[in-house]
């Protein structure tokens, strides 16, 4: 029983690290790929209270838990004093938490250190995967829409963003920068050089997968987020990094114009135009001033629920924390800080309080998502969402 019982919860892990490879094949699947991550997230928290239902009486005092309650119970009174179409407000509670029960069920069966460094391998893995995928199809110069780069300021230069198999350049950058700081996790951690040599190659297959994305955002988050992780415990490596980083944008060029676009004039006039997304985050922001307390509810301004009911009719909000601010108000946004950001402060207080590197680059992954979805809308993505929940619900269960 001991050893099914381990199978399947490995099985569990291993679905949720590998989730943009299963997905791709299961959307090919006539009718399944429409719920099987539904299905996923449902037997693996049945199974979860299943086996772990003595710790139930424990959810009750975890601040993740409480402030995801706390977050709930603003987006219900939004809904209500709002009084709009059930559907919306429904299609956007379910994307915000339903992959929050993968953090609930990771608490539950409570893994074992063998397990939980068998899901981060498997992340590792996976990641690596997607970076090597995306570096082929940048060589191959696999047609991109056109809309991925600035016509005017970069298209004779980006011919091809890569995107791997979860269909967008963004939504690859976020795959990539919550495996990259575990597998550097990894290049510390071992002792035996050849083990370490491995996993610096696998670092660098997914940094190179994630520089091809293009990803401003991507960037932003996985560079931000190591050099915060590496300031903390070798100032030298931090330094070096930002050197690495200036080097490389000076002496390859389609980097250097892919920043510097982001100052040009032409750029910001744009962005500011109607549609473009400066004039996306002002008027979101208006919407969350207009509506002080419960925003103008969940479902309704930014988010895929409101262009899907006709709510909002310009593209995603490209900013989670303004689409959240717009939709839930004041109360809103502060709740959903908390209920988003506690994993990372608890691997933060861990790591300062046991020194164990574990804890600062899983708390580093968490950090770059958190950066990221400043500029792009990363919470409607399930692949990325269950992943992060799970890495957050470490800082719980994690005992290294």
């Amino acid at each position: 029983m001991e050893k099914i019982n381990s199978l399947l919860r490995k099985t569990f892990l291993f679905l949720i690290a590998f989730y943009p490879w299963i997905n791709y094949v299961f959307k090919k699947v006539p009718k399944l790929g429409s719920f099987w991550d539904d299905l996923l997230i449902l037997t693996f928290f049945l199974f979860s209270v299943f086996v772990g239902y003595k710790r139930i009486k424990d959810l009750v005092i975890l601040p993740s838990v409480l402030f995801a309650i706390l977050f709930a119970s603003v987006s219900i009174l939004g809904f209500v004093f709002n009084n709009y179409l059930f559907l919306a407000f429904q299609h956007q509670f379910r994307l915000l938490f339903e992959p929050f029960f993968v953090f609930i069920a990771v608490f539950l069966i409570n893994p074992n250190k063998d397990e939980i460094h068998f899901y981060l391998k498997s992340l590792v893995f996976s990641s690596v995967l997607l970076g090597l995928h995306g570096i082929y199809q940048y060589v191959k110069k696999v047609p991109t829409p056109a809309q991925w780069v600035d016509k005017d300021l970069e298209r004779t230069s980006i011919y091809t963003r890569a995107f791997s198999v979860v269909g967008s350049p963004n939504v690859l950058a976020g795959y990539l920068e919550l495996g990259l700081p575990v597998a550097f996790y990894y290049v510390f951690e071992h002792k035996d050089y050849i083990k370490k040599a491995l996993y610096l190659v696998a670092s660098f297959s997914i940094l190179g997968g994630l520089l091809l994305t293009f990803s401003r955002g991507g960037w932003l988050g996985a560079f931000g987020s190591l050099f915060t992780a590496f300031a903390t415990f070798s100032p030298i490596i931090a330094i070096s990094l930002v050197f690495l980083g200036f080097f490389a944008i000076y002496i390859i060029p389609v980097l250097r114009l892919r920043i510097i676009s982001l100052v040009d004039p032409s750029y910001i006039q744009k962005s500011l135009d109607s549609g473009g997304r400066l004039f996306r985050w002002k008027y979101g922001l208006v919407n969350g001033f207009e509506h002080p307390l419960f925003g103008s509810g969940l479902g309704t301004f930014g988010s895929s629920a409101g262009q899907k009911y006709g709510y909002f009719s310009y593209t995603s909000m490209d900013s989670v924390y303004v689409n959240v601010f717009a939709e839930t108000g004041f109360l809103g946004i502060i709740s959903f800080v908390l209920f988003i950001s506690y994993g990372f402060a608890n691997f933060v207080y861990k790591f300062f309080s046991e020194k164990k590197l574990i804890y600062l680059f899983l708390g580093t992954s968490i950090l770059a998502i958190l950066i990221h979805i400043f500029v792009e809308n990363l919470f409607d993505v399930w692949g990325i969402t269950l992943n992060f929940w799970f890495i957050s619900a470490l800082s719980e269960v994690l005992n290294d």
